[in-house]
């Protein structure tokens, strides 16, 4: 059995900590920076958060286990490769959003911990990340959502 692996991202945004949650729990802004994806949930433990696609499809599935409003989420999270072979059936890993106000900044820090080692969600979060917290930064400093332009796109 693979050794767990744990990534940490921080990032610094410049906004306050009610509009940096408010970006992590409203589907509206989430569907801006999370790849099209929605996230609608009762942000209680034990209850499940839903990311929704544009299609319906739901990527991943997950339950909080820790909540604390404005500072901190931690909850479960597993691929769903249902009628999808973007993603695969690893097993569930745990996220966790720590926000810490430094002035007229926020850090953000998330952390993926991998209770399995490296799989293809690890891989695939490890990048995946680092668009998503890029897109969040720039939506919240701007008001405008991050346009990136993959590779295949641009060849098209």
């Amino acid at each position: 059995m693979s050794q767990p692996l744990t990534h940490v991202y921080e990032v610094y945004i410049r906004t306050t900590p009610e509009k940096l949650w408010d970006a992590l729990t409203d589907p509206a802004k989430t569907e801006q920076y999370f790849f099209g994806c929605s996230v609608n949930s009762e942000w209680q433990p034990g209850k499940p958060i839903v990311y929704t696609m544009d299609d319906g499809y739901v990527p991943f599935e997950a339950t909080i286990e820790a909540i604390e409003p404005k500072s901190r989420i931690v909850h479960t999270f597993k691929s769903n490769p249902e009628d999808n072979s973007t993603y695969s059936p690893d097993p569930v890993s745990r996220v966790t959003y720590e926000i810490e106000q430094m002035g007229p900044t926020c850090l953000l820090r998330l952390t993926h911990e991998h209770l399995a080692g490296e799989t293809s969600t690890t891989k695939g979060t490890q990048h995946g990340w680092q668009m998503i917290l890029s897109g969040l930064k720039t939506l919240l400093e701007t008001g405008e959502p991050l346009k990136i332009e993959r590779k295949e796109e641009a060849a098209v």
